[in-house]
């Protein structure tokens, strides 16, 4: 088949990598004008404006390193030679642990830490150096062609581009969470229904570089948490390079000043988690202090009533289900779609319904259930937020009860490892019986124990520390 695939960013990389596997001829389409660079550190600069993401911090989850290991080896390696770090759950795992022993299985309890412009190079670079993968870059599309004729579902046969039409026997979009895709089938007569929860929260980060002869701090891939009215996290990078996200809610108007990169340095350095990696004597900054806004899960579907309303156009990625990228998954989940897609084509050959069928329910079994995840953790937040000082009671299982006990109970550590990696499904936690148990007898216990020692100041401290910049 000839495939177009729009959008050049993970789930449209990793899915010409497996159509290209199968034989198909891909025509990938990037909107930006973003030629490819030599190395890793210069595709840090790329203009990306299409994906304002890639000057975040990205989780590459175990889910997807071990799609990567399974399926597309060379990848996997390609990105070790980059200088991303595998970094395994043993690595995590603190001298305080009961039994740190391995175990079988635990070669799946690994991911990758790396900026998201040295993955989509590596997965460029992977790409291309395939003759079935044309890329076309600085090209919009501006409208879909559809077959001859009315017809209901309308069949997609091409695209309208800023270079010209292009005819094929099936699109992807992979345009991401900026997608066009509504706009785009609107204008053809398809109606596509949309579910939208905004997160409710913005993110800010900021990229750092370890000066030469300085060692980390810590050798663990993340390391964050949360002070109620701020959530943190510092990602170790590849290449020496690491950085530090703060998340706030949106109708926090007084810490929005954490834009600014002095005050954002200086909120990093009132962190017990930050304060080590950002001292300047330890490294520097690589880039100016960046905003995510705007956050939204969504899911929109191309099935409806058991039926498609479209044929020969697919989705994948954000696009099609987009979670709060402050969990992390959106690169992961793309990849378990972009193969789902493949494996689609590849049992269906030219009936594009059964195709579109096929896609439509992998992501609702696989993907959906952590769009559904991510708005119930949104909405949690939110009520912490404006509960105040009743959020400690709110969370107190889980901040008082479960993320110690992953510091001390082997097993607890294991499941919640594989629950923010992918592994198991959302749920999987909190319905097994005998670990719920474990959470809720340390749970119970936390008067007995010494008081710890707050992660950061408090709200108004912060406030103060920032207006004295």
């Amino acid at each position: 088949m000839k495939i177009v695939v729009t959008g050049a960013g993970v789930a449209g990389l990793i899915s010409a990598l497996f159509l290209a596997r199968d034989g198909h001829e891909i025509v990938l389409l990037e909107r930006d004008a973003t030629p490819l660079p030599a190395n890793p550190d210069e595709a840090f600069t790329w203009n990306r404006r299409g994906a304002p993401q890639v000057r975040h911090p990205h989780a590459f989850l175990a889910r997807l390193r071990n799609l990567l290991r399974d399926d597309l080896p060379e990848v996997r390696q390609a990105l070790l030679d980059a200088g991303a770090l595998e970094v395994a759950w043993g690595d995590f795992a603190p001298d305080t642990l009961d039994d740190p022993s391995p175990l079988p299985g635990d070669e799946d309890l690994a991911l990758f830490a790396c900026r998201r412009t040295t993955f989509e190079w590596v997965l460029r670079r992977c790409a291309l150096s395939t003759d079935r993968v044309e890329l076309r870059d600085g090209v919009r599309v501006t409208g879909l062609i559809t077959a001859p004729g009315a017809s209901s579902p309308p069949q997609v046969i091409g695209v309208r581009t800023s270079d010209g039409d292009i005819f094929a026997d099936l699109v992807v979009d992979a345009g991401g969470r900026h997608s066009t895709m509504k706009t785009l089938l609107a204008e053809i007569g398809v109606d596509v229904p949309e579910e939208k929860h905004d997160a409710g929260m913005v993110y800010l980060s900021r990229f750092y570089h370890l000066r030469d002869g300085e060692t980390e701090p810590d050798k663990q891939a993340f390391n964050g948490g949360t002070l109620g009215y701020l959530g943190y996290g510092v990602f170790r990078g590849d290449n020496r390079t690491f950085s530090v996200t703060l998340a706030i809610g949106t109708e926090d108007k007084e810490l929005r000043a954490l834009a600014g990169p002095a005050r954002f340095d200086a909120a990093a350095s009132l962190l017990d988690a930050a304060r080590p990696w950002v001292d300047p004597a330890i490294s520097e900054p690589i880039a100016e202090a960046h905003v995510m806004a705007g956050l939204v899960n969504r899911v929109r579907n191309l099935v409806v009533d058991g039926a498609p309303i479209v044929l020969g156009f697919v989705a994948v990625g954000d696009s099609l289900i987009c979670t709060n990228p402050l969990y992390g998954r959106g690169c992961s989940l793309g990849a378990v779609q972009a193969r789902a897609l493949a494996a689609a084509v590849r049992a269906h050959g030219d009936d594009l319904a059964a195709i579109a069928l096929s896609v439509h329910a992998e992501a609702q079994e696989d993907v959906l259930p952590w769009y559904q995840a991510s708005v119930a953790q949104d909405e949690a937040s939110r009520q912490a937020r404006e509960a105040g000082s009743e959020a400690e009671t709110a969370t107190s299982l889980i901040i008082e009860g479960l993320l110690p006990l992953t510091r001390i109970d082997a097993k607890v550590s294991r499941a919640f490892f594989r629950a923010i990696n992918l592994l198991s499904t959302p749920n999987a936690l909190m319905a097994d019986i005998d670990l719920m148990a474990r959470v809720f007898a340390y749970w119970q216990a936390r008067e007995s124990r010494p008081p710890v020692p707050p992660a950061g100041p408090t709200r108004a401290e912060m406030i103060a520390a920032l207006s004295a910049v």
